[in-house]
């Protein structure tokens, strides 16, 4: 009986511990099984960036987000569409060649986290833009002809012929006012609209010309980059409200001694990469003729030489300081020598980039540049040779008793014939005080480079 009663208590008791036991406590839950990290935040580039087709390679990065042991970056002209251009990436950034494409484009970009259990889903909604510009210049269309048409000058004076002559039309001109933005000419006798669709109609290109209007425009718009872009953007909207096919800027005389040259610069690369988006748009400039040393001839720095399609050398209003021949030929055949042996040898211009200035009228001697000028027009009609260099005295109070030294044909032919051999192309100020008959400058510089019109 006590052997029995013993067995009994001692199942009692090993009831009781176990009960105890698990009154006690509980076993910890397993852990959850391991989940993908997070989503990445895209640093670079940023969000609504430009990305120009200057450089061979670019730069992505992203934000580390814990738990990642890789990344996947995703590429495409649309979140949605993006596919994986590298895949686990140890570190935060990544670089990319740069797209070998025609044209300009959007794309967007994000990156995926990844570990041992996957990689992150959703990341889709992080991804942000930026645009690749490609920055080309448009090609080249051989010799120019470039004829200036101011805005004061009717063009139903001026055949088809004369456009037809030019594969350039410049109108001139559209001003910097205070606010640094453009100002149309006031009351012109022609507008850009009109000379644009006769340009056009008779197979030249059209330009809009911009000078300062008033002196300190050019520098004050140029000083800032604030300045620059307000500028450009406007000068862009004119472009393309007007159908044009550039720009032809006509600073002129920016300066080292008032440090103007390092403002010009950086504004004609700027507008040089809003022209030259996708090959779009050209960029001339006029410059001075460089037969003097001096900050105005120094301001043109070779760095812009790539920026710009053409020069414009204006090789004329220059006058001898000989006591014995004081203030004679203002743009004889010399002075174009001069003036492209500078530009061409001295600096390095590319050829293909040099047009040479020709005046189409002449200047009284024994005056300075700022002495009346006559129109070559009128040259003739008071008796001038349109077939020599010559000096003719006028019959007119412009000023009387004055000889005017003037272009006529045959120097015309000799300046065009130069600016073929050695650079690549003429240009004229201006069209309008051409002859309208066989005396033509126009016509004389394309018999003798063989431009058909």
């Amino acid at each position: 009986m006590n052997f029995r009663n013993n067995i009994i208590c001692l199942l009692v008791l090993a009831l009781l511990v176990n009960s105890c036991s698990k009154k006690g406590g509980t076993n910890p839950p397993p852990p959850p099984p391991p989940t993908p990290p997070g989503c990445a935040t895209n640093t670079a580039p940023a969000a609504g960036s430009f990305i120009t087709n200057a450089s061979s390679t670019m730069t992505f990065s992203w934000t580390a987000v814990s738990g990642a042991t890789g990344y996947d970056v995703y590429l495409g002209t649309s979140a949605a569409t993006a596919s994986v251009i590298a895949s686990n990436v140890s570190g935060t950034s990544y670089n990319f060649p740069v797209p070998a494409t025609p044209l300009s484009d959007t794309y967007y970009w994000y990156v995926a986290p990844k570990n041992a259990t996957g990689t992150t889903t959703g990341c889709t909604s992080t991804a942000t833009s930026f645009t690749y510009a490609v920055i080309q210049a448009p090609l080249p269309f051989g010799y120019y002809v470039v004829g200036y048409v101011p805005s004061y000058r009717s063009i139903t004076s001026m055949p088809d012929v004369k456009f037809r002559m030019t594969n350039v039309v410049v109108y001139a001109f559209y001003a910097v006012n205070s606010t640094g933005t453009l100002t149309a000419p006031a009351a012109p006798s022609s507008t850009l609209s009109a000379v644009a669709t006769k340009a056009r109609a008779n197979n030249a290109k059209i330009f809009l010309g911009i000078n300062d209007g008033a002196a300190g425009n050019f520098k004050n718009m140029a000083a800032t980059a604030t300045g620059r872009n307000n500028f450009i953007k406007d000068v862009m909207n004119t472009v393309r409200a007007n159908n044009l096919d550039g720009v032809d800027m006509d600073w002129e005389f920016p300066s080292t001694s008032d440090g103007t040259d390092a403002t010009f610069t950086l504004l004609m690369k700027e507008l040089s990469d809003s022209l030259h988006r996708d090959a779009r748009y050209y960029l001339s400039c006029a410059i001075t003729a460089g037969k003097y040393a001096g900050g105005f001839r120094d301001a043109i720095r070779n760095e812009i030489f790539p920026y710009v399609d053409f020069f414009n050398v204006m090789a004329y209003d220059d006058f001898t300081t000989d006591p014995l021949q004081l203030y004679r030929h203002h743009s004889d055949y010399t002075l174009a020598t001069v003036c492209l042996n500078y530009w061409l040898n001295t600096r390095g211009m590319p050829a293909a980039k040099c047009v040479l200035g020709i005046p189409v009228y002449g200047r009284p001697s024994g005056m300075t540049q700022t002495g009346n000028i006559v129109t070559y027009n009128g040259v003739l009609t008071q008796g001038g040779n349109s077939q020599f260099d010559s000096a003719m005295v006028t019959t007119t109070a412009t000023p009387t008793p004055f000889k005017v030294y003037y272009n006529g044909q045959y120097t015309t032919k000799r300046k065009a014939k130069l600016a073929k051999d050695i650079a690549n192309g003429v240009m004229f100020w201006e069209t309008g005080q051409d002859a309208m008959d066989n005396n033509s400058l126009l016509k004389a510089a394309c018999d003798t480079v063989g431009r058909s019109y």
